[in-house]
């Protein structure tokens, strides 16, 4: 009979602490609001050279990196010579421009993308030495 008290209130204290941790925990996590603006709609995906993978495009023919730390050293560093290497891989400048605005309104539309601003600008910037 003892041996049945004390595993019944084992059980019980066991199962009445779990609650209080899993009440508390639901109290304590705020609400994740979205940095997406609704109003914007998401442009499509802009066309690539041959139709290859966006990693392959953005970080091997663009040399954007990745992030937005990766975008900001490709835009303080690109020159005239790059982008003559990017006509010669098929990059053509409706691309550039296409994704430009794709960055632009990804800038607008979704706050929690930092390499977009980058992204948008370097475009640009290959645009105008183009």
């Amino acid at each position: 009979m003892f041996k049945y008290l004390l595993i019944s209130s084992l059980l019980l204290s066991t199962a009445s602490t779990s609650f209080a941790e899993i009440s508390i925990s639901e109290n304590i996590s705020p609400s994740v609001k979205s940095l997406v603006n609704p109003d914007i709609q998401r442009l499509e995906i802009p066309p690539t050279p041959n139709n290859m993978k966006l990693p392959e495009f953005g970080q091997g023919i663009i040399g954007w990196g990745t992030g937005p730390m990766g975008a900001e050293k490709r835009l303080n560093n690109i020159n005239k010579e790059d982008v003559e290497k990017l006509k010669i891989q098929e990059v053509t400048l409706e691309m550039v421009q296409t994704w430009q605005k794709f960055y632009e309104n990804e800038t607008r539309r979704n706050a929690a993308n930092p390499a977009a601003p980058f992204r948008a600008q370097l475009m640009k910037k290959i645009a105008e030495l183009w």
